[in-house]
């Protein structure tokens, strides 16, 4: 389904990107990690070009995406949904327009958009907040509508930079546990940025491990975190076995 070839990014001289390949099949849900300022949100960015990379392929449904003119770029993000780490919610909308406002391009009946809203409120726990403003809402609830109105889109794709870096520890279980639910029951595929060991390895897939702008593991849970080579990589295994 995806397919991320040879990418390069610098601001400047900072290589921020040196070279990054992987894959994301259907269905799968795909983890990266590493310590902070190792690329690992650039190089999520770049999927749907809200980062523009100085050069490799990005393929996606057999289409190059970085290769698109605007109109078609538009087009194809409407089937890549994206989970921000800072909620990016409009004040002055309830939570239900906030999620309705994602579905307007797309060419659909008012009663399909409001189904689909109802629908990803229900999948999150929220529908008794859809009258709610985001002022109204903790930084979880807030969090909690970025992913419903990702699931409205009813994207093949879904992409998650850090969810719950905006958040404070006594909310990140929330979030994390809507999360768990979705990775065990959607047929779409995912990759999430996050820092969450425990629930990297219990969601994940496959995992990549990423180091100065480069993926250094790769592979599921038990052998990125049991069986690592890489300096970082024996840094992560400290940690999980420690947790």
């Amino acid at each position: 389904m995806l397919e991320v070839c040879n990418l390069y990014k610098s601001y400047g001289t900072l290589e921020v990107l040196k070279g990054i390949n992987f894959s994301a099949q259907k269905g799968e849900t795909l983890t990266i990690m590493g310590p902070s300022g190792c690329g690992k949100s650039t190089t999520i960015r770049c999927i749907n070009r809200l980062t523009e990379p100085d050069s490799g392929h990005i393929i996606y449904k057999g289409k190059d995406i970085l290769r698109l003119h605007k109109p078609e770029l538009l087009k194809i993000r409407q089937d890549i949904g994206f989970v921000f780490q800072g909620f990016n919610l409009i004040n002055r909308l309830t939570v239900f327009d906030n999620i309705m406002l994602a579905l307007m391009k797309q060419d659909l009946s008012k009663e399909e958009v409001k189904k689909r809203v109802r629908k990803s409120l229900d999948q999150v726990h929220l529908r008794d907040f859809a009258d709610s403003y985001p002022q109204d809402l903790s930084g979880g609830q807030k969090q909690r509508v970025g992913i419903a109105r990702s699931l409205a889109l009813k994207s093949s794709l879904m992409l998650l930079d850090e969810p719950t870096a905006a958040l404070d520890p006594i909310l990140v279980r929330e979030v994390l546990e809507v999360l768990e639910s979705i990775t065990s029951t959607q047929d779409k595929s995912i990759i999430i940025v996050t820092h969450e060991i425990d629930f990297a390895y219990k969601v994940s897939d496959r995992i990549l491990l990423m180091d100065q702008g480069r993926i250094v593991e790769r592979g599921d849970p038990e052998k990125v975190f049991t069986e690592p080579t890489s300096k970082i990589g024996k840094k992560y295994k400290e940690l999980f076995e420690y947790k």
